[in-house]
């Protein structure tokens, strides 16, 4: 049966919670007469529990004297952990905050059936303060941190050791109708510790790399899957779901991290193209043919062009074209957009490619828009970031955000076309030229 149990690390994959876990470290260390150490070097001392964190923070903040080999130390380390950890449960939630998609991700996963799980290292009594004041908390069928016991009473060792796999494994073939092995599951993380306690376990594992953990720690412990961020497996969720999936272009997509629409966005664009009779296409980024064969398949009489600018992902798209034994309706050009020139008019332009040139390619191939066809664009909501920028703090993610905003506003104050917006997918807009225009 595929995967059916989802089990997240929390911070760096579901919260980003570095500055408040940091500004509590600090203030307990300044507590008890210690010197602050730099926020972000403290985000780097995450991922393998409380007891570790302060420890970390204690040896560099007295550049590594401070042990735990003194009466006087231990007695000063159990009421500095108490303080930070009183501290940190009356203020966890400060600027902590979702990372992007994830909301709508743990919609589709409950939406399609899954059992999802939070395992952290983090007391779970805090974690799920987080998740309920964050709103998610109804999304998870079990929490598991240190204070988890099995059944005998002795506590579970923490990641990169399995055993939250193992009782999660436990929890469901004892309170469900169906039987789970370790097959079923996916551990999905930002840090070294996530992945090995997947690999200790026995299932497939999914690296963040967009979290806070030590990237190259992250990608050395070799995960079976590598995204961005936690959100981009909800385009695999189907696929993951079959023993052994025949999508050869999904599955191509999932391992070598190729962008692709959300089923949703795509469903909603393969609906329109039949609703309203669109025979010619023409794509404005193709990545390796996923939207191209998707809807060169809808119909018989469907032709598509498609423009790619990456040399690899071209000739992906190619051979995903032939075997589905599409070459002589779609139609696949290798070259930059904003100089290509493309002949003939078509029903439905579809822009899915560089999100800062979005303005550039509209302007551009409006013109080769037939009389009643329509400009789709995708990846207006960019995972939540366009209507909360609070979501990512990467300098760069927030430039492009900003340019998908202009596009939007660019869309809704064009004189020469009407734009209507739908919440489907990663949101997307559908425009077309005003009538009065064309006379």
């Amino acid at each position: 049966m595929g995967i059916e149990v989802y089990v997240f690390d929390c911070d760096g994959t579901i919260i980003d919670s570095g500055e408040d876990i940091a500004s509590c470290v600090n203030a307990s260390l300044k507590q008890f007469g210690f010197w602050t150490v730099d926020v972000n070097k403290i985000i780097t001392f995450l991922g393998d529990g409380t007891k570790n964190l302060l420890l970390r923070s204690l040896s560099f903040s007295t550049k590594n004297r401070f042990n735990l080999e003194t009466p006087y130390n231990q007695n000063q380390f159990a009421l500095l952990m108490q303080f930070y950890l009183n501290l940190y449960h009356s203020n966890p939630v400060v600027k902590t905050h979702l990372y992007a998609g994830i909301r709508e991700l743990l919609k589709v996963l409950k939406n399609k059936g899954k059992k999802v799980v939070l395992l952290t290292n983090k007391p779970e009594s805090i974690a799920r303060q987080i998740l309920e004041k964050l709103g998610v908390l109804e999304y998870f069928d079990l929490l598991v941190g240190p204070e988890t016991k099995w059944e005998d009473g002795s506590s579970l060792k923490m990641k990169p050791e399995c055993d939250g796999l193992e009782y999660a494994l436990d929890f469901f073939n004892k309170n469900s109708s169906k039987a789970y092995t370790k097959e079923n599951f996916i551990m999905i993380g930002d840090s070294a510790q996530d992945i090995l306690a997947g690999k200790n376990f026995g299932c497939k594992t999914v690296a963040c790399r967009g979290g806070i953990g030590d990237r190259q720690k992250l990608i050395d412990s070799k995960p079976d899957l590598c995204f961005s961020v936690a959100s981009e497996i909800e385009k695999f969720i189907d696929i993951l779901s079959e023993d052994s999936c025949d999508d050869f272009i999904k599955n191509f997509a999932m391992k070598n991290e190729i962008p692709i629409m959300q089923d949703e966005g795509s469903d909603f664009i393969c609906e329109y193209i039949k609703s309203h009779g669109v025979k010619s296409i023409l794509e404005i980024g193709t990545a390796i043919g996923y939207s191209a064969v998707r809807f060169a398949k809808l119909a018989d009489d469907i032709k598509v062009t498609s423009i790619e600018i990456d040399e690899e992902r071209y000739k992906a798209a190619c051979e995903n074209v032939s075997k589905n034994d599409l070459s002589e309706r779609i139609t696949l050009l290798f070259g930059d957009a904003l100089t290509a020139q493309i002949e003939g008019k078509f029903d439905l332009i579809f822009i899915d490619a560089a999100k800062a040139q979005y303005i550039k390619f509209f302007e551009k191939y409006k013109e080769n828009l037939s009389e009643n066809g329509v400009i789709v664009s995708d990846n207006l909501s960019f995972h939540g970031m366009v209507e909360d920028l609070s979501l990512t703090n990467n300098y760069s993610t927030k430039k492009l955000v900003k340019k998908i905003r202009k596009y939007i506003d660019f869309l809704k104050t064009n004189e020469e076309f009407d734009t209507e917006f739908f919440d489907k997918g990663d949101g997307i807009s559908v425009s077309k030229r005003r009538r009065q225009d064309k006379a």
